[in-house]
């Protein structure tokens, strides 16, 4: 078991398929890797069951454009990034089932696959996602007529920044959504690639998009529900984790690939186009040490926004005399900017109704300009309009935390063609446009510059290089 793993882990064409040719992306991954394997072998080497290990990466991912525009059926322009989650897995008969984080001061998480379903015993960070996929997983399958989950050993690790708004917690969703459909062999089954192709078009998802895999897209949008907690087809839903998103996390991690932008619409899941950075240039990530998380008491900031966006709904209902369920439905007939215009005119009574909808609407005609500049290496006009989508955000939604609006100007500052705040806001990372051959000056700087204003992130925040790779991955490793 040992060399025929190891060997596996050691060969570097592993990390080249998935995170490309940065030799310093590819060490590190090889080296979290390893931490992985050393410590399922001491904690599991002699309790699993069959003769599979399963091997799961991860990647998090950075929304270039696309601000609380998904889950209103708008579009995203998608980055599927460098910093991950490694998983070994496999079955166990112990009847417990162990996910083991590397990290050790983040806990594990111990729990008991029944009947009826999981039984929490322990709990490390995390331990709330790990329980809603276990729990939705296994009542899914039984309800479609597929035998209960059983119990599964795991270790994972991650260098996704907690609470960094790249979107961990949906990467840590999937991880151990792949960690117990592999160690069950229905990831790759044709009775459950068939069951969630079926369910996806019962969900109104279009198949055989051109550049998708049908098993992928679908597989994406349903454990985008696991989130939002929604019904998939004739799978059912529960409550989520507790916020009410889209599925474009779940599209980039699921579908992305290596040295390509996905540019996608929602409700259902919709490939547009791909795209690549233009040469000579990169996106820089900066997690500014605010951390973005979904917690409890953040909660209701988060589904303010997507309240926000409901009720506009329901007001140019009112008005237009229709029954449209997304705001991305309102005047088919007018061109974009004509419809920030209409809805404006239609909505300037109510002020947190008119910035929602002003925002999703502009931020729309922003995107399709943007991804036009992308084919078009239009770079320096790309950046202006990354730039207004950051104050749209700022002055809109009001969620930009002014540790990632300092980021963002210093970003501008010091030389960026273009910088903006991304994801659910209220914290997080802001990332910029850069000439490939200023990058490791341009993040020197911008963590400098950073501190000198926010000492008490020092050793928190992170500076990285972040080239376009590829989505999740999973596979069998013979014992």
């Amino acid at each position: 078991m040992k060399s025929s793993i190891k060997k596996i882990i050691d060969a570097d064409s592993l990390y080249r398929e998935l995170f490309g040719d940065n030799g310093k992306i590819r060490k590190s991954k090889r080296s979290m890797l390893e931490q992985v394997w050393k410590l399922f072998e001491e904690r599991f080497g002699k309790s699993i069951a069959g003769d599979s290990i399963y091997l799961i990466a991860v990647p998090n991912r950075v929304e270039l454009l696309g601000k609380h525009t998904d889950y209103q059926g708008g579009e995203t322009l998608l980055l599927t990034g460098s910093k991950n989650f490694f998983a070994l897995a496999a079955p166990c008969d112990d009847g417990i089932s162990h996910f083991v984080n590397a990290d050790r001061e983040l806990g594990d998480t111990v729990l008991k696959m029944n009947l009826q379903g999981p039984e929490m015993m322990s709990e490390g960070v995390g331990s709330n996602y790990t329980y809603r996929v276990a729990e939705r997983l296994n009542r899914n399958l039984c309800e479609a007529g597929f035998p209960s989950l059983g119990n599964v050993k795991a270790v994972f690790f991650g260098d996704i920044p907690i609470g960094g708004g790249t979107s961990g917690s949906s990467a840590k969703v999937i991880t151990d959504f792949l960690t117990f459909a592999a160690s069950h062999d229905l990831i790759d089954a044709a009775s459950f690639t068939d069951l969630i192709q079926a369910n996806g078009e019962k969900a109104g998802l279009e198949l055989d998009q051109k550049g998708l895999d049908n098993y992928r897209l679908a597989l994406s949008m349903y454990i985008a529900h696991y989130e939002n907690g929604l019904d998939f087809g004739e799978l059912k839903g529960d409550r989520g984790v507790g916020t009410f998103g889209g599925s474009e996390d779940h599209t980039a991690i699921v579908l992305g690939e290596k040295n390509r932008l996905l540019f996608c619409q929602y409700c259902p899941t919709k490939l547009i186009t791909k795209v690549g950075v233009p040469e000579g240039y990169t996106v820089v990530v900066a997690y500014s040490g605010k951390k973005a998380e979904k917690t409890k008491d953040a909660m209701a900031k988060y589904n303010r926004l997507s309240g926000d966006a409901y009720q506009a709904v329901q007001a140019l209902n009112r008005v237009n005399g229709t029954d449209y369920k997304l705001l991305r439905d309102f005047y088919p007939e007018l061109s974009l900017k004509e419809r920030t215009d209409a809805a404006m005119d239609q909505l300037k009574g109510d002020d947190s109704l008119y910035r929602r909808a002003y925002q999703f609407f502009r931020e729309r005609e922003i995107i399709f300009q943007a991804v036009e500049c992308l084919k078009e290496s239009r770079m320096e006009t790309y950046g202006s309009l990354i730039n207004e989508s950051h104050d749209l955000s700022r002055e809109y939604l009001k969620n930009i935390a002014d540790e990632v609006d300092c980021l963002q100007g210093i970003a501008n500052e010091i030389g960026a063609l273009g910088a903006t705040g991304f994801g659910g806001g209220f914290g997080g990372s802001c990332y910029a446009i850069v000439q490939e051959s200023k990058v490791d000056v341009f993040k020197e700087k911008w963590s400098e510059k950073y501190h000198e204003k926010y000492t008490q992130y020092q050793g928190m925040t992170q500076f990285d290089a972040y080239p376009p790779c590829s989505g999740a991955y999973w596979c069998s490793l013979k014992v």
